[in-house]
């Protein structure tokens, strides 16, 4: 198994630099000029000719490519065109608080979804199995900005019990450890600030967390369903197995297999769909920075957020390949071949 996710690590790197050229390509199409955005309408043709030698965009597109594949062979990401800080340090400013939302709307998906698929599935066709498909097509089909801003209107605003924006209160000081909020007040000793942090984290995990939830219920009952009607629980069952141990023995344990695919790709689905969430909570993210990044032209940026949510994705990937093999033997047998 060593082997293989060698084999697959050495596979990233082709796919890290088609992304790479496409991101390179597409940002140079993004309407506007970098150069009239930084410096404003009231710029001059002087001006803007100026920066835009100072920023190396008056060079042919190849042989800016060249330049910046030159530095990122160098481990350099560039500079932000807007702040003028290395995009590396930028984003490993701002990667705990994507981490840490996105890994708290995974536990509360899992935590949600399977158990509700699981229920549904022994009740099949019941009321109960009813009301979570509703729920479940619900969570599916509704846009996470339209949910976004229900719960900041009723949460935040009508009822005032959670914060509709921020990663913390303004009045706590930041004082960052791990750079994971909760943890950090945790570790400072105040649980106060512990707490607002968490508090703050609720309403972009229910977010986050209610599109992959839904998949999951889904997913587990269909699968559950299917499972049962193959031969080997007709066997169980024939043996005079209790129904409970035919459940959650035989059917879960072979239905949580293909599930772990599902949990694994949604979740780097979910670090490069945090962008939107980022945004409307106000979120300081890698999802936000990029969103500003795009607003302001700032190509470093673009490209720099681009390459580490494709490189999430595929570790994401690879750890899934990993899990399952660890699971089913048949896997394993098929990696060492």
């Amino acid at each position: 198994m060593g082997g293989y996710a060698l084999r697959r690590l050495a596979a990233l790197l082709p796919v890290l630099f088609l992304v790479l050229v496409i991101i390179f390509h597409l940002t140079r199409f993004i309407p506007g000029d970098p150069a009239v955005t930084l410096l404003g309408p009231g710029a001059t043709d002087v001006q803007i000719a100026a920066l835009r030698a100072q920023l190396r965009l008056d060079e042919p597109m190849g042989m800016q490519f060249l330049s910046y594949l030159g530095g990122l062979l160098r481990g350099d990401l560039g500079v932000s065109l807007k702040t003028g800080a290395p995009v590396a340090q930028e984003i490993l400013l701002r990667l705990p608080a994507t981490i840490e939302l996105s890994v708290l709307a995974l536990l509360v998906a899992i935590v949600v979804g399977i158990p509700l698929g699981v229920v549904s599935a022994i009740r099949a066709n019941t009321g109960f199995d009813h009301a979570v498909r509703l729920v479940s097509l619900l969570g599916v089909s509704m846009p996470a900005f339209l949910l976004a801003l229900v719960l900041q209107l009723v949460f935040g605003i009508a009822l005032g019990w959670l914060p509709i924006s921020g990663r913390t209160s303004p009045f706590f000081l930041d004082d960052p450890v791990t750079g994971f909020a909760v943890i950090d007040g945790l570790i400072n000793g105040d649980g106060e600030a512990a707490w607002d942090a968490f508090r703050h984290l609720l309403l972009p995990t229910t977010v986050l967390a209610a599109f992959l939830a839904a998949t999951l219920g889904r997913f587990v009952r269909n699968t559950m369903l299917e499972t049962m009607g193959e031969d080997y629980i007709r066997t169980a069952r024939a043996k005079g197995l209790p129904e409970r141990a035919v459940f959650f023995v035989h059917a879960l344990r072979n239905s949580l297999l293909p599930a772990v695919t599902v949990v694994g790709l949604k979740f780097a689905e979910m670090l490069g769909g945090a962008i939107l969430t980022e945004t409307v909570f106000a979120w300081p993210g890698i999802g936000r920075f990029m969103f500003d990044a795009i607003r302001n032209r700032d190509y470093p940026v673009i490209q720099g957020a681009t390459l580490v949510f494709a490189l999430m994705f595929m570790l994401v990937s690879l750890a899934v390949d990993l899990i399952q093999a660890l699971l089913d033997p048949r896997i394993r047998k098929r990696m060492a071949s």
